[in-house]
C-alpha cells in the first residue's frame, strides 16, 4: 500500500486527480453540465505535462551517460506519460474541443519550462523570479477554468471571471507555499522563484495580500451564482490554506507536500461541492 501511494504521488496522478476535481468545482459552481470526457481529458493533460516536466528537469540536473540510459531509469513515468497521451487521444475522439484555450496553456508550461530545460542559451530565463510563480499559478487557473468552460477569457461572463481570478490567486497561495520549500535547492540549481528573490518576513506579507485578495472575490461572487454557504467554503479552503503555509515554516516530509498541499485543490472542490447541496 505504501509504494502504491508513493506511486500515484510521485508520478502526478494525485495531483492530475485533483487538477480534474478543480475543474469540476468550476462547472459545478456555475451549474453547468459536467462532461465526464472532459475532466478525464484534463486528468490525462496534468499526467502527461507533470511527468514530461520532472523527465526534463532530471535530464538537465542529473545528465545522464547516454539517453537510453535516462529512458531506462526512468521508464516508469515514460511508460505513465505514454499511457497519458493515450488517454488524451481517446478523450479527444470524444469531445469538441475550444483548441485555443489549449494551446495557450500549452505554451505557457512551455514557457514555465524552459528554464529546466538543457540548453546553456537558455539559462538566463532561470533568473525570471517571481515571473515564474506566476505563470504556473496563471497556467493552472487557465487548466481549471477556461478548459472546462471551453470559452475564451474575453467571453467569460461576470461570475465566471470572478472564479478565474478566485482560482488564480488560490493556486497562487500554493505556488508561494511550494517555492518556500525548493528555496535552497533553486539557489543551488541557480533558478529563481518569489520566495527566491524576496525576504521571508515579505513573503508573508504578500501571502497576506493574496488571501485578502482571495477571500474578497469569493465573498463578491454571492452577487453571482454561488450561495452563502459555497463562498463560506471557498473562504475556510483559504483560512486552511494560510495554516498549512504557517505549518510549511517547520521542517516537513513528502506526504506533507505531495498529499496536504495538492490536497487543498481537492479539499476546495469537495466543501464547495457539500456546500451546494444546501440551497
Amino acid at each position: 500500500m505504501k509504494g502504491l501511494l508513493h506511486f500515484i504521488l510521485s508520478h502526478s496522478i494525485f495531483i492530475a486527480f485533483c487538477t480534474a476535481a478543480l475543474s469540476l468545482q468550476t462547472l459545478q459552481l456555475l451549474s453547468l453540465t459536467v462532461n465526464n470526457y472532459l475532466l478525464a481529458f484534463i486528468f490525462f493533460a496534468a499526467v502527461s505535462g507533470y511527468n514530461a516536466y520532472w523527465m526534463i528537469s532530471r535530464f538537465t540536473f542529473n545528465p545522464p551517460p547516454s539517453f537510453l540510459y535516462f529512458l531506462q531509469k526512468n521508464r516508469r513515468s515514460f511508460i505513465v506519460v505514454l499511457l497519458a497521451v493515450t488517454g488524451m487521444f481517446f478523450c479527444i475522439s470524444n469531445l469538441r474541443l475550444v483548441w485555443y484555450n489549449i494551446i495557450i496553456a500549452i505554451v505557457l508550461l512551455g514557457l514555465y519550462a524552459i528554464p529546466v530545460m538543457p540548453f546553456k542559451q537558455l539559462h538566463f530565463t532561470r533568473r525570471a523570479g517571481f515571473v515564474k510563480t506566476i505563470l504556473l499559478a496563471f497556467t493552472w487557473a487557465i487548466v481549471t477554468t477556461l478548459i472546462p468552460l471551453q470559452v475564451s477569457i474575453l467571453e467569460m461572463e461576470h461570475a465566471a471571471l470572478l472564479i478565474f481570478i478566485n482560482r488564480f490567486l488560490f493556486m497562487l497561495m500554493l505556488c508561494v507555499i511550494f517555492d518556500k520549500r525548493d528555496v535552497q535547492v533553486d539557489k543551488i540549481r541557480g533558478l529563481q522563484s518569489l520566495a527566491t528573490i524576496v525576504k521571508p518576513r515579505v513573503l508573508n506579507y504578500l501571502m497576506g495580500f493574496i488571501f485578502i485578495g482571495y477571500a474578497l472575490v469569493s465573498y463578491s461572487m454571492k452577487w453571482y451564482e454561488l450561495t452563502m454557504a459555497q463562498v463560506a467554503a471557498l473562504i475556510v479552503t483559504g483560512l486552511i490554506t494560510i495554516t498549512v503555509y504557517a505549518a510549511s515554516f517547520k521542517k516537513r516530509g513528502y506526504l506533507f507536500y505531495y498529499f496536504l498541499v495538492d490536497g487543498l485543490m481537492f479539499l476546495s472542490a469537495l466543501l464547495t461541492g457539500l456546500a451546494g447541496v444546501v440551497r
